[in-house]
């Protein structure tokens, strides 16, 4: 016989605990296909979340309403001796609707450049990039009183004033982002921190330097702001190597 006293129950089978699906790492939630995006969990504004995508859409909005305001004022002037008339009379028009496309279009390729580094955003930056848009949308006005007054000294120093505003705040963006210590750029931003920062920089500066030559000539200042082109040209020149895309402004 044996001895059954000293031995131990049987145990009964643990069923199987079924697998837990894997979690994706923070900041990398899978959405489905039309699934509105989640709200980001840190404190900062982060890439690829709704936040974040609301602050760059809005940005563009404005941009965009900006170079609407623009072409609205393109009204055909009722001029006697027909339509040769009236273009000659809406020449200023024209110039001033193709000075300030020119412009616009110059920021928002600055500013579609930088955020290509820019990963977050806390309060301060939201704030500057607000400032930067109100600056943006202000422009319409400094265009039509440079149509009205036909390019008359004062029009065209409030003109170089107010873009130059604007280029100095977009700088303050590039900057501040760049240098903030809760890392609000991405790391390869620091290979080419100064190359944009001069992209964004020679905007203003030429601004500012065509203001003593409107006192004297209003029209050599207007042509003095060709040198936006062309300092773009002599930096992309000497840059680092970067994709043509970032390389029109």
């Amino acid at each position: 016989m044996t001895d059954d006293a000293g031995s131990q129950p049987e145990q009964p089978e643990q069923p199987e605990q079924p697998e837990q699906p894997e979690q994706p790492p923070a900041g990398e939630e899978d959405t489905e296909p039309g699934e509105r995006k989640r709200p980001s969990q840190y404190p900062l504004v982060r890439s690829g979340f709704l936040e974040y995508d609301r602050v760059v859409f809005f940005s563009d909005a404005v941009f965009a309403i900006a170079i609407t305001l623009l072409a609205i004022d393109l009204v055909p002037h009722h001029a006697v001796g027909g339509t040769t008339a009236q273009l000659r009379e809406s020449i200023p028009a024209i110039r001033s609707f193709g000075i300030s496309f020119v412009v616009i279009a110059l920021f928002w390729l600055g500013h579609h450049g930088i955020f290509r580094y820019i990963t977050s955003l806390d309060r301060a930056l939201i704030g500057l990039n607000l400032l930067f848009l109100g600056a943006i949308a202000f422009l319409p006005y400094p265009t039509d009183l440079l149509n009205a007054t036909a390019g008359e000294s004062t029009a065209v120093i409030f003109y170089a004033c107010c873009a130059a505003f604007a280029g100095l705040v977009e700088a303050a963006i590039w900057i501040y982002a760049v240098r903030s210590p809760a890392k609000l750029a991405a790391p390869e931003a620091q290979g080419v921190r100064l190359f944009f920062l001069l992209r964004i920089l020679r905007v203003p500066v030429i601004f500012l330097l065509s203001i003593p030559i409107a006192i004297v000539s209003p029209t050599a200042a207007l042509f003095f702001w060709i040198l936006i082109w062309v300092s773009a040209v002599v930096i992309n020149r000497f840059g680092p190597n970067l994709d043509p895309r970032e390389q029109l402004d």
